[in-house]
């Protein structure tokens, strides 16, 4: 609890009344300070009781891509067994504060209000508590009190049309040429991983299943399909924040376009990050979950840096196999060296620095697109895919 700006002018004038009463003998002037003083001091009690309302929010929906329409839906019910009076309050999105007008609620009434979040920029949006300002009716003593929790609104990057050619050197447990005849339905153990509805049950993995406490089961991968890694440069030195959204854009689009394919795909960046993506609905969700989290760091653009980076990124990577993708600024040597080990690879260079905009050009056996647009970067890439 605390004075309002009205609560704290009447204590002080009550101060200053019951100073001068006293010093000049006024009888009036200390009737008055008492009346002040105790309307100050009530003013606390019907600000000292529990928020009797009950608060529920839902998202619809709850992940939606950049741009697109969500909504959040409050239900503040009276849980009261008398009428109360209409209020405002505020529900917290973001970093905006949304307010509500509550209207008067009959003894255990409700009522339902609909806004329109905030989808322009990606990200997990924290929506709640909503916040209560309680008063007294001189309003001279208000108290804050938060009802509801929180949740959450997941936007994702926004994904543009990709085509991603079958090209790549398939893989194989054996140097040389492939066999004329690939084994029929082989398949290698990917990783063990948490069951979902929809997984076959003869994947399940009975021993994982018995040491962690819940179904695990075993993820294949087709031996000969070939993988695509993308590798997303994260520096802040690197990459502006428009460009780096630009960059996060290409990212989500690539990966998406793989797993389309049913590729395996992994995603990569230089501050550490390494995220095996899985095709399905599931897989798709963590991937775009983790790009709405994904942000800048504050490593320096030097080629050392790269390249440890690059390497640290790239550890257990199937290297060698399909496409290599590299989305941030200038491909520098540390690139061009990772590049080299795979079948395909292309640079995406969206960097505030480039002075040569719309210009795509082949460094060594990469194909380098320099472009600040992630939808006309992309576009500027389709046709050199081989159909």
């Amino acid at each position: 609890m605390r004075l309002t700006t009205r609560g704290a002018a009447v204590l002080s004038g009550a101060v200053v009344l019951l100073a001068v009463g006293v010093a000049l003998n006024l009888p009036l002037l200390r009737a008055l300070a008492g009346s002040a003083l105790g309307a100050v001091a009530l003013a606390f009690v019907p600000t000292a009781g529990r928020l009797r309302l009950g608060v529920t929010r839902a998202v619809h929906p709850d992940r939606v891509d950049t741009g697109q329409p969500a909504f959040a839906e409050l239900v503040v019910r009276n849980r009261t067994h008398s009428r109360r009076a209409g209020f405002t309050a505020v529900d917290e999105v973001g970093s905006q504060a949304r307010p509500v007008r509550v209207r008067s609620l009959p003894p255990g009434g409700s009522a339902r209000y609909r806004y329109e979040l905030p989808t322009t920029r990606r990200g997990r949006i924290p929506i709640g508590p909503l916040t209560v300002e309680r008063t007294d009716l001189l309003g001279l003593v208000g108290r804050r009190r938060s009802a509801g929790g929180e949740t959450h609104v997941w936007v994702h990057p926004r994904r543009h049309p990709v085509r991603l050619a079958e090209a790549g050197r398939a893989r194989h447990h054996h140097e040389g040429a492939p066999p004329p005849h690939p084994m029929a339905g082989a398949t290698d153990l990917r990783a063990l991983r948490p069951y979902v509805p929809g997984d076959e049950l003869r994947h399940l993995h009975w021993k994982a299943t018995a040491r962690t406490g819940q179904l695990m089961v075993r993820e294949y991968v087709d031996p000969a399909q070939p993988w695509c890694v993308v590798v997303l440069d994260t520096r802040r030195d690197v990459l502006d924040a428009d460009a780096f959204e630009a960059a996060v854009e290409i990212v989500a689009s690539v990966l998406w376009a793989a797993a389309d394919q049913d590729r395996p795909a992994r995603l990569a960046t230089t501050g550490g990050l390494v995220l095996d993506v899985r095709s399905g609905t599931t897989g798709l969700r963590a991937a775009a979950d983790q790009l709405c989290l994904v942000g800048q760091d504050a490593g320096q653009d030097t080629g050392q840096d790269t390249a440890a980076a690059l390497d640290l990124a790239l550890v257990g990577a199937c290297l060698g196999e399909g496409w290599f993708v590299h989305v941030g600024g200038p491909p520098g040597e540390a690139v061009a060296v990772q590049a080299a080990r795979y079948a395909e690879a292309i640079a995406f260079d969206v960097s505030a620095a480039v002075d040569l905009s719309h210009t795509s050009e082949p460094a060594g056996s990469m194909l380098t697109i320099r472009e600040r647009d992630a939808a006309q970067a992309l576009r500027r890439w389709n046709p050199t895919v081989p159909r």
